[in-house]
């Protein structure tokens, strides 16, 4: 059975958590890892009290920073992996500088030029993490972004790693620059781990379709999310993250949304087995 899980960004949030996780409105908690590297493993586990986690890291930017300060990270995450035992780790592949110069808007990788640099940084931050990563796919903006799937097939090929495909960024991009959500099906068969949230348009120029986790699910998410995780040969988990207007109401609500397609995806799922023999 798949399971739904909650993001966990801020200390601040954690009697909500727990309280989702106690009235199993929730299984699982995905934790934002790099912003809890000074908590003690064991008071991390002391507050979860047995509940599964995954890890999530936001700025770990392990295609920029020195090799010094990637050991340090690595090693306290390390640390938190031992006593929690995380059901995946997982990171991102974009953009937090250009030339020394720290940006506001995080783009995404140029794919073509960066394919090697990335490839390379990709094995190194899993061999100093001791463990397969996950990389989420990007809410493309620009046209650059058809070439994202081919890039990520090469990338999980070459350096083992795996995907967190995030729904609503798949949305989002299809939204923005026209990438058909029919492009991601391949890569979504082989994946376990998924997101989902809620997007908003920008209120500035360039009107685009903005991955905000601070609203309801949209329709086309919810259609979305019930192709995905019907086409996934082996669905295991999926969060649905909340940053902003995080109240419990309106995330219960798509908690309860997303476990239903859940079930129902699984339901109506052919065999997997005879699915795969005939799979490109």
């Amino acid at each position: 059975m798949v399971k739904v899980g909650v993001n966990w960004t801020r200390g601040v949030h954690l009697p909500l958590i727990q309280q989702m996780v106690g009235g199993r409105v929730a299984d699982f908690v995905e934790v934002l890892i790099d912003n809890f590297l000074h908590v003690e493993p064991r008071a991390m586990a002391e507050a979860l009290d047995g509940v599964p986690v995954a890890f999530h890291i936001m700025h770990s930017r392990f295609m920029e920073r020195g090799p010094e300060d990637l050991a340090f990270m690595a090693g306290r995450i390390r640390a938190l992996a031992r006593e929690l035992k995380p059901i995946y780790i997982s990171d991102h592949l974009l953009r937090f500088s250009i030339e020394g110069r720290e940006l506001i808007y995080l783009p995404e990788l140029d794919y073509g030029p960066a394919y090697d640099g990335a490839r390379r940084a990709v094995l190194a931050w899993q061999d100093r993490l001791e463990s397969r990563v996950l990389f989420e796919n990007y809410p493309s903006v620009f046209d650059a972004g058809h070439e994202q799937p081919a890039f990520l097939e090469s990338l999980l090929r070459d350096t083992g790693a795996g995907l967190l495909f995030d729904i609503s960024n798949a949305v989002c991009a299809q939204r923005n620059c026209g990438l058909s959500l029919s492009a991601w099906d391949r890569l979504v068969r082989d994946t376990e781990h998924f997101h989902v949230a809620g997007y908003e348009p920008s209120t500035e120029p360039p009107f685009v379709t903005l991955d905000m986790h601070g609203t309801n699910l949209a329709d086309d998410t919810l259609a979305y999310t019930e192709h995905a995780l019907r086409v996934a040969w082996h669905p295991s988990t999926i969060s649905v993250e909340r940053d902003n207007n995080v109240e419990l109401e309106p995330w219960s609500a798509d908690l309860s949304a997303v476990r239903r397609l859940a079930e129902l995806s699984v339901s109506q799922r052919p065999g997997r087995l005879e699915e795969r023999a005939h799979a490109p």
